[in-house]
């Protein structure tokens, strides 16, 4: 088994492929080069086509990898690997190919079904990225540390495009940070943020309404009607999860009751323009915002498809 490319830019596809065809007729032997070739790869790219290759082996291959205990161990890896958040590979400069490879694993194995049959058939896919950044950071504007993948297969194409994002709600719209006459905010941990307008819902019924962010999963996008903030904008079809920080502290995490928010946000976090990067103000309440500089571009990047799925999903 050889890697096709360099180690900067394999092809995790054939790597996979030619792991499961071999472990059908010499498990012991793909294992052996299965190792040898992902050793030279960066860990991300090895996680990538740890998950192609598990999706690709044959009930025969699996049974013939499990009579030893290193075959064995690998499939528990891979099966465990879905239920862990995956490590996030930086893909701003990385190969098209591998970065195409990467983030179609990813959909493979977290998509929904229609989202993942649709980028198996070419379709456009929009695909989120999501770093676990504080609400408070940047005085609460937010920032630009996620990634907006747009991967269309089209004709066999595999083309990328990787645009900076920001997929979390900035405290500048919280209702903690709302200044009180008598002076001082609502919650004295915001007393930095720089405050703009109440946004969220109360699921706690505590009387202060909770910031949200989208819940990672999949939702099928549309052109929505009339745009937002004076640019093309996208909407969900269906209603949308959200999460939401019922305890204050900026984050998104099981600490928060109530969380979880089925019907609260609707389809209101869109796919919309934030502020420029040299602002450094995300204009995001919660919705998936690309840098005004190069929405453009990222609208370009669609051509004229005006639906897709866009897969949003968490990683450390």
């Amino acid at each position: 088994m050889s890697v096709v490319s360099s180690p900067l830019n394999p092809d995790l596809e054939g790597l996979a492929q030619q792991f499961a065809a071999r472990s059908e007729q010499a498990p012991q032997d793909a294992l052996r080069e299965w190792t040898a070739t992902t050793a030279a790869l960066q860990p991300s790219l090895v996680a990538a086509a740890a998950r192609m290759a598990n999706q690709r082996l044959s009930w025969r291959a699996r049974a013939q990898l499990s009579t030893s205990s290193q075959g064995a161990a690998l499939l528990m890896n891979w099966a465990a690997d879905v239920n862990q958040r995956p490590r996030l590979m930086r893909v701003q400069g990385t190969p098209p190919l591998s970065t195409y490879a990467y983030c179609e694993s990813l959909v493979r194995q977290r998509g929904s079904r229609a989202a993942a049959a649709g980028l198996r058939e070419g379709r456009l896919t929009v695909v989120g990225l999501r770093r676990d950044t504080s609400t408070l950071v940047n005085q609460g504007r937010g920032k630009y540390d996620d990634d907006i993948v747009v991967l269309n297969g089209v004709a066999g194409l595999h083309s990328v495009r990787v645009f900076p994002a920001c997929t979390e709600p900035g405290a500048q719209y919280a209702h903690r940070a709302k200044p009180l006459a008598a002076g001082g905010r609502v919650d004295p941990r915001y007393s930095d943020v720089r405050f703009k307008k109440l946004e969220g819902v109360d699921v706690n019924k505590d009387g202060i309404l909770d910031a949200g962010r989208l819940r990672a999963g999949s939702y099928l996008f549309s052109e929505k009607d009339g745009g937002y903030m004076d640019a093309r904008a996208f909407q969900s079809l269906d209603a949308q999860v959200a999460e939401r920080d019922t305890n204050g502290d900026g984050r998104f995490n099981a600490s928060d009751s109530n969380r979880i928010d089925l019907k609260g946000a609707g389809t209101s976090m869109y796919i919309h323009r934030g502020g420029a990067q040299v602002t450094r103000n995300t204009w995001s309440a919660g919705c998936q915002t690309i840098p005004d500089n190069l929405f453009e571009n990222f609208l370009a990047s669609l051509g004229r498809i005006k639906t897709f799925y866009y897969v949003l999903i968490d990683g450390d």
